[in-house]
């Protein structure tokens, strides 16, 4: 394991703190899921439902709240 030091403004520290409390885990999750998450290839061509595209019941859930809620 390396360590290593940041500085933060207040304002990034509390979204963290929050980030951390919100999904009970630690600083050093947050950043592992955030670098997996930035480290993914782009999904080229793909329609606005990206990842989900999968899931066909969260699909269909979305489109329906989608529906419901359009002003």
């Amino acid at each position: 394991m390396k360590k290593i030091e940041l500085e933060l403004d207040q304002e990034t520290y509390d979204k963290i703190q929050q980030l951390t409390q919100t999904h009970h885990c630690e600083l050093s999750d947050l950043i592992k899921a955030m670098i997996e998450q930035l480290t993914q290839p782009e999904i080229i061509n793909d329609s606005f439902i990206g990842k989900w595209s999968d899931d066909a019941e969260l699909v269909d859930k979305m489109i329906e709240d989608m529906l419901q809620n359009r002003v």
